[in-house]
């Protein structure tokens, strides 16, 4: 269910450019160690292309206050709702044709931002795959991960190589037309799914997936 206007606060807005083709959203619940690390980098990468929204998700520590010092526009709902309803309150905000999704944690490389954009104009969902690090990502998770994208793979085709990667990049208009009904992390697998089905264009990008910070 989509998060009603009265739990949604609009705490900083900035001037967005007409020529504005990318939405660069960060859904943040308590990242406060990670998202200042974050929009540097992301800010570091990105040019007059991109406009950059932060969806803090309801956080009790400093995460809506770091990013305030940076040129982004920043939405914060009223109470934790999820990561699904973070980046689709983003996609409701957004005002680029393609919407780039980057974690808080501090765990991907946001210098790839602008490679996604330019792929983008020839696919319709681009991943960052996480090829190497992936010690970095906890035991369990990881044979999670394989065995669930294992299954889309054989049940749904689907063409990527890491479904639940936290940097990837979809055209607006597809990921509107997917009708999203998750809250929470399932939003990933959800994606992927209604990727295949749609016999989308995908497009994988080797990266290092890093230590989380915080």
């Amino acid at each position: 269910m989509a998060v009603s206007a009265e739990d949604i606060r609009i705490l900083k807005e900035v001037e967005v450019g007409s020529n504005v083709l990318a939405s660069v959203i960060v859904p943040a619940y308590n990242e406060e160690a990670g998202i200042g690390f974050v929009l540097d980098n992301v800010f570091q990468a990105v040019d007059g292309r991109c406009e950059v929204l932060v969806v803090d998700d309801g956080s009790v520590d400093a995460t809506s206050l770091i990013a305030s010092r940076f040129p982004c526009r920043i939405v914060r709902h009223v109470q934790n709702r999820g990561k699904g309803e973070a980046m689709m309150t983003g996609l409701r905000h957004a005002e680029g044709d393609y919407v780039i999704f980057i974690d808080a944690d501090g765990t991907y490389p946001a210098d790839f931002i602008p490679q996604m954009i330019d792929l983008l104009a020839t696919s319709d969902v681009v991943y960052c795959s996480r090829s190497s690090g992936r010690d970095n990502i906890p035991f369990l998770n990881r044979i999670g991960n394989q065995v669930f994208h294992n299954t889309i793979r054989c049940a749904y085709g689907f063409q990527g190589r890491d479904y639940a990667t936290g940097l990837y990049g979809i055209r607006r208009s597809h990921l509107e037309g997917m009708d999203i009904v998750s809250s929470g992390f399932a939003i990933e697998p959800e994606i992927a799914i209604k990727a295949s089905r749609m016999k989308l264009r995908v497009h994988d990008i080797p990266i290092e997936y890093q230590p989380r910070k915080g």
